[in-house]
């Protein structure tokens, strides 16, 4: 092996019909680079320095949709062309990834204002995309692995009292919506799972609802049927107030007439169409809740606060833990007690006077 003009060495190695060249100072360096590069390529033979972080996130989210809800996709979509697709990090090669790199993002995404939380679900799906770029034998190991995720404190949930109820609905002057959030508020359910909810998932004899489909969004103000749910405990029937009952019982003579009007009576089965019979958007059905909530002087709370004010009030009220987990549609009673653990002060002095009964000192 002669030295080059530039006092190199070089050796090569064909890899899949294509020559590929290995430079050092020394013959030895040279055939420990094409040594080290031929194992690496055995262990990992879809290896290629030349792909990118962006490259292959891009790639496996493409590959994850036909197996992910569309609301999962638009949110990994949204995380990784927020913060990775379109950002100088992106263009790391997939080999040049190391720990200190990702912790030099994840601060960086702190200091630039960012939650935890956010910076966390980044975390989450960069580390997807990477753990699938090991199964293919692109990177020997997952360098997000060695990254602690940044330290979070859990919100208590904020749930509306009495009397910020009844100040929101003095301000909801919109009949539709009204019945909408009544059923958010008196059911738990989320609010997919009510833009879902069909006619024939509605019990008027038994007095139940079931949830058996959701309405996704989609990119824009527009949405979707999925015939999925959350979870599989998502899916249950749950029982309902005579109040609710006559209330639905409104809400079908009201899709009654839009239909007749429309000229469509049988064009939409939705309890909760929009005028023109379709889905409606669930981003739609939060930014006018969410008006409502700032006119009401109530700005901190969202649609999402009806599901919290139901599970709260029934514990309050003493209703078992058990029964709030099936009205929610959690997956598990941990994400129950998690959630609403926090004791209220009434409850702390019921629990008191309870105790008080056990037993006294002489």
């Amino acid at each position: 092996m002669a030295k080059r003009k530039d006092n190199r060495y070089c050796v090569s190695a064909t890899v899949a019909g294509k020559r590929k060249f290995f430079y050092g100072k020394t013959k030895r360096e040279a055939e420990e680079k094409r040594d080290t590069y031929l194992s690496r390529l055995n262990d990992f033979p879809l290896m290629d320095e030349k792909i990118t972080l962006a490259e292959w996130c891009s790639a496996w989210l493409d590959g994850m949709r036909s197996s992910i809800t569309e609301n999962t996709y638009r949110s990994y979509f949204g995380v990784l062309n927020t913060h990775l697709l379109v950002s100088p990090f992106g263009q790391t090669l997939m080999d040049h990834l190391t720990p200190a790199l990702f912790r030099i993002k994840q601060q960086q995404m702190l200091d630039s204002g960012l939650s935890p939380r956010t910076v966390n679900y980044f975390h989450t799906v960069v580390s997807s995309a990477l753990k699938q770029a090991v199964f293919d034998g692109i990177i020997p190991s997952n360098p997000l692995l060695a990254v602690r995720r940044v330290k979070q404190h859990r919100k208590e949930a904020k749930a509306l009292n009495r009397e910020q109820i009844i100040q929101f609905f003095n301000h909801l002057h919109d009949p539709m919506l009204a019945r909408l959030c009544t059923l958010a508020l008196q059911t738990g359910m989320r609010r997919s799972e009510i833009l879902g909810l069909r006619w024939q998932d509605v019990d008027f004899k038994h007095k139940t609802v079931s949830v058996n489909q959701t309405v996704l969004a989609l990119m824009g103000n527009s949405a979707v049927i999925s015939p999925t749910t959350k979870t599989k405990s998502s899916r249950r029937t749950i029982t309902i107030s005579d109040a609710l009952v006559h209330l639905l019982h409104t809400q079908r003579i009201y899709c009654n007439e839009l239909g007749l009007k429309l000229g469509k009576p049988k064009a939409c089965n939705l309890v909760f169409p929009s005028q023109a019979l379709t889905p409606l958007a669930p981003d739609n059905v939060s930014r006018a809740v969410k008006k409502v909530f700032r006119e009401a002087g109530l700005g901190e709370f969202t649609f999402h606060c009806f599901r919290h004010t139901h599970a709260t009030f029934l514990i309050e009220q003493g209703i078992n833990f058990k029964i709030v987990q099936y009205r929610l549609g959690h997956s598990s009673f941990a994400t129950t007690m998690d959630t609403y653990s926090h004791v209220s002060p009434g409850m702390d002095a019921q629990a008191a006077d309870v105790a008080g009964t056990l037993g006294e000192a002489k």
